[in-house]
């Protein structure tokens, strides 16, 4: 009998609570106190990667608005937060060549900011969409998400160009109380829709095309590898996931391998195999297709290979396989997702 999969609770980077401390001490609290009522250590504010538990978080915001009654918390703290706060990824998003590209940077590293949400990318007709999703057992603060969703609403404007705003922003929060209406309509730059089903930013195409004036591809490249390695180290001890990782991506150009294929080589049985990935919370299945989604891009990205040549690298039968494969990973074909980046 496979054990339940465990999840570890979801985590924020700790400077991402810095415009919420300042805002505070702004309005006369002592967020330093308030920090460590809610178990959080507030010296960590000012460490590069060190991280907060959710539960925690939330705890702190739940505080700070039942002390100021002020709804709009979250969209003020976040006039505190500038791309520094976010580390290289703030900076690699501030080097992009467009919005687009901003947008694919912050959602391949968004879980250098929170885990506890995901972020998916997608073209319907001449829109662009952006969409939160909480992950499973996430229950970060409304004022959070508010602040987050707004800084996503004002990429364009962060960027240097005060045209490039959204068509609309979709809630899921109830509609504030009518004396906040005004502040919240301000602050997006966008219409709102409320109680929406998920949280989505709406770009027409042209808008997330244009190129940024602060473009500039090899900062931007070069940030990258620094956000990638920090991604890397937020990731678990070695473990039996990673082991796998490693056999399947040396195999995947003679097809994806089956269970018998990669326990040979852990001197496994192929049940005991199934059994630990279980208890890790994960699957070949699952694997191969992480490994697959990231090398497409990669390669995509880094390389001028035909495309029939990178789906027969990933092990695909053939480019249409690749291309669904794509479509369902990042929402656009292969030589869409090159011509992009």
């Amino acid at each position: 009998m496979f054990k339940t999969p465990t999840t570890p609770p979801p985590t924020a980077l700790a400077s991402w609570m810095r415009g919420l401390a300042q805002e505070l001490n702004q309005r006369g609290l002592d967020a330093a106190h308030l920090f460590q009522q809610a178990g959080l250590d507030p010296t960590l504010l000012e460490h590069p990667e060190a991280r907060y538990p959710v539960s925690n978080t939330t705890a702190l915001w739940q505080k700070a608005l039942e002390l100021t009654q002020d709804e709009t918390l979250g969209l003020k703290a976040i006039r505190h937060i500038t791309p520094a706060t976010f580390h290289a990824v703030g900076l690699s998003v501030m080097a992009s060549e467009t919005l687009e590209e901003a947008f694919g940077r912050m959602s391949r590293f968004v879980d250098l900011v929170t885990d506890a949400s995901e972020m998916s990318l997608r073209t319907h007709h001449d829109e662009f969409v952006v969409e939160l999703a909480l992950r499973d057992g996430a229950q970060p603060a409304q004022q959070s998400i508010d602040g987050f969703a707004c800084l996503l609403a004002n990429a364009g404007k962060g960027l240097g160009d005060p045209t490039l705003v959204p068509l609309r922003v979709a809630l899921t929060r109830p509609q504030p109380a009518p004396v906040h209406l005004e502040f919240f309509e301000k602050s997006f730059g966008a219409p709102l829709l409320y109680q929406q089903p998920t949280l989505q930013i709406v770009y027409a195409m042209h808008t997330v095309k244009t190129r940024l004036k602060g473009a500039n591809r090899l900062i931007a490249e070069h940030l990258d590898q620094a956000s990638q390695a920090a991604i890397e180290r937020l990731r678990p001890a070695p473990t039996l996931t990673k082991a796998v990782r490693e056999i399947v991506l040396n195999t995947l150009q003679h097809g994806a391998p089956n269970l018998e294929d990669v326990a040979k080589p852990l001197a496994m049985s192929t049940r005991n195999l199934q059994r630990k990935l279980a208890d890790e919370g994960t699957s070949l299945a699952d694997i191969v297709d992480e490994v697959r989604r990231e090398e497409a891009r990669r390669l995509l990205v880094q390389s001028k290979a035909p495309l029939t040549a990178i789906a027969l690298d990933l092990g695909f039968s053939d480019a249409s396989a690749f291309s669904r494969a794509c479509k369902r990973w990042f929402g656009q074909s292969p030589s869409t997702l090159r011509e992009s980046s």
